[in-house]
């Protein structure tokens, strides 16, 4: 996310006109071969269309009339606010947008001249992930479903050791939307891959009892299953998956808000410390076998120990466990012990044992 928000803010930069006055950008189809090649890169989409529709100001539906980079029917614009330009669409209005952090800031539309066309053509990144899916038009009454009242924070927690926690998660792509963004989603669930519509999720549709919290009062839909065709079974309607159902990949680019699926490992990659969440006693291993030789016993206690990830491997994960945990501790421990092995980090059933401090330590 950090990279994604420097990216954004370096293609604002490098396209300020030099001496201009705030807030105007110089003409994206004239930056030199290696710059435009760089923002092709760093942006999440880059596409040449014509706003349809708009949902407001800054919301808006679009007729791809091509795309150089990624997929979606829906584009947002960057809010204004004292540090950043913003701009609202303007319906019929038809562009070169390149979008950076789930928007397009002020200067990154331009012209659809022949000439930056002709550019991007050669810089055009294959992507057909969504060729041949299906994208419902919204109902009417599911356009009309305004933004829901604030309900209470009350979603599930990962270091429940009963709770099945299935593959990965979904939430949206923008930082700034993760704390709220149940009371604005519009997303299509299916029967199954390819099939009808199950259910629109709409505003307040969606109860705590399926979140479940990935950060600082943010929380996500846990994913039970993901196909390598982009299929997704979501659970929306409890946690014994009671409620559940299918979205693709490029649903989740077209939804309200723009959301995205991150499987588990992505995210623990990053999560440190990590601990296992049914509190019994562990062993790591020299290799990613339960008959591989013991290196060390891990403490039930999670206070005891902390977990550092290295590598996945399939179910297995290459970690570095201290003992004492030098990560949580107040005051730090003057005397620990480092180990580097083997743990099984995940299971069929439940999914990963090991979890993290979503509100840190």
């Amino acid at each position: 996310m950090i990279q994604r928000i420097a990216a954004a803010a370096a293609l604002f930069a490098a396209l300020f006109s030099a001496g201009a006055l705030a807030c105007s950008c110089a003409d994206i189809s004239r930056a030199a071969p290696a710059r435009l090649a760089d923002f092709v890169a760093r942006a999440g989409r880059v596409l040449h269309a014509r706003i349809v529709g708009l949902q407001s100001p800054h919301e808006a539906r679009i007729e791809v009339i091509e795309s150089f980079k990624g997929s979606g029917e829906r584009l947002e614009a960057q809010r204004g606010s004292e540090a950043t330009c913003g701009f609202a669409f303007a319906p019929g209005e038809e562009r070169v947008y390149f979008v950076f952090s789930g928007a397009v800031n002020l200067c990154g539309r331009a012209a659809p001249s022949a000439e930056l066309l002709e550019r991007l053509r050669k810089l055009k990144v294959a992507d057909a992930g969504c060729e041949g899916i299906v994208h419902p038009p919204r109902p009417p009454a599911i356009s009309a479903v305004e933004e829901a009242d604030p309900s209470p924070y009350e979603p599930l927690y990962g270091y429940d050791p009963d709770l099945a926690l299935g593959v990965g998660h979904v939430r949206p792509v923008r930082e700034e939307e993760r704390d709220d963004w149940p009371r604005r989603l519009k997303l299509p669930v299916f029967t199954a891959p390819g099939g009808e519509v199950k259910i629109w999720l709409t505003p307040g549709s969606v109860g705590g009892d399926v979140l479940i919290e990935t950060g600082y009062e943010t929380a996500s839909l846990v994913v039970l299953q993901a196909r390598p065709d982009g299929w997704l079974q979501i659970r929306f309607g409890g946690p014994l998956a009671s409620g559940a159902g299918w979205v693709h990949r490029c649903h989740l680019d077209a939804a309200t808000p723009r959301l995205e699926y991150q499987p588990w490992e992505k995210l623990l990659a990053v999560a440190v410390p990590l601990y296992f969440r049914d509190q019994s006693p562990r062993v790591l291993r020299k290799a990613p076998s339960n008959e591989a030789p013991a290196i060390a016993n891990i403490p039930a206690d999670p206070n005891l120990y902390g977990i550092q990830p290295l590598q996945f491997r399939g179910d297995w994960a290459r970690v570095r466990v201290s003992v004492p945990s030098r990560h949580c501790a107040d005051p730090k421990p003057t005397r620990f012990k480092v180990y580097e092995g083997w743990v099984r980090w995940r299971g069929a059933k439940l999914g990963p044992a090991l979890w993290y401090y979503t509100r840190g330590c």
